[in-house]
């Protein structure tokens, strides 16, 4: 088997954070990560006993391997990763691949009129360790929002997917279109793109954002 580079232990507390069990004050016991990734079982009685010897190791390609104490290994997710434009859970990879406005121009007797839209482009990766198949409809844009950050909104009038079901170890772009368009004459500096919770089955908000210098520009016939 290939080696894998150990994560840093900065990084080992804050991954198994996210996939321990959360505990509360008044709890009888709590479950804790020591730096070097080995999980610990504090009791009342102020003893303590290790919970797991495993260890944890990231592939390059971001997912999370768990080395049990017997010498096996088996893969738990993804390695989580937190950035503008991407962000990856256990199950789900994210990524704000690019940003354009579509303009239409029509012509109106001896003027023009110009309408635009903003479509975002997202790139969705499912885990292998996924267990559910996720569903991609229409009435997913409910949960969607567009924001730029002057806090103005930009209705979601399309999402459009590939494929209409999502399996673990596929993936998908979503074509998210949103009316309007920001203006660099109102400081429009970004946008942020927000699946809110319930969409994908995902347990909080997620939030891509792009600068408008890094946005495309598109002429088209008509909008769908």
């Amino acid at each position: 088997m290939t080696n894998t580079p150990l994560i840093p232990l900065v990084l080992i507390t804050l991954i198994l954070s996210l996939y321990l069990p959360v505990s509360y004050a008044g709890s009888a016991k709590q479950e804790v990560v020591t730096i070097d990734g080995r999980e610990i079982l504090l009791n009342e009685d102020s003893t303590w006993t290790y919970r797991s010897s495993d260890r944890y190791v990231s592939t390059d390609s971001g997912r999370l391997v768990r080395l049990k104490e017997d010498g096996s290994w088996e893969y738990v997710g993804n390695t989580p990763v937190k950035s503008r434009q991407q962000v990856r859970t256990r199950d789900l990879d994210i990524k704000l691949q690019k940003v354009v406005i579509e303009k239409h121009e029509k012509k109106v007797q001896k003027n023009s009129r110009v309408k635009t839209q903003t479509v975002f482009y997202v790139n969705l990766e499912y885990s292998p360790q996924a267990k559910t198949a996720i569903s991609i409809t229409d009435s997913d844009i409910s949960y969607i929002e567009v924001k730029d950050n002057n806090g103005k909104s930009y209705p979601v009038v399309s999402l459009q997917a590939d494929r209409s079901q999502l399996l673990p170890d596929s993936e998908t772009t979503l074509v998210i279109r949103a009316k309007k368009s920001p203006s660099i004459l109102n400081d429009v500096k970004s946008m942020d793109l927000i699946f809110n919770t319930g969409i994908f089955g995902i347990e909080s908000p997620i939030i891509l954002n792009q600068s408008v210098y890094n946005f495309f520009e598109d002429d088209v016939d008509g909008f769908e």
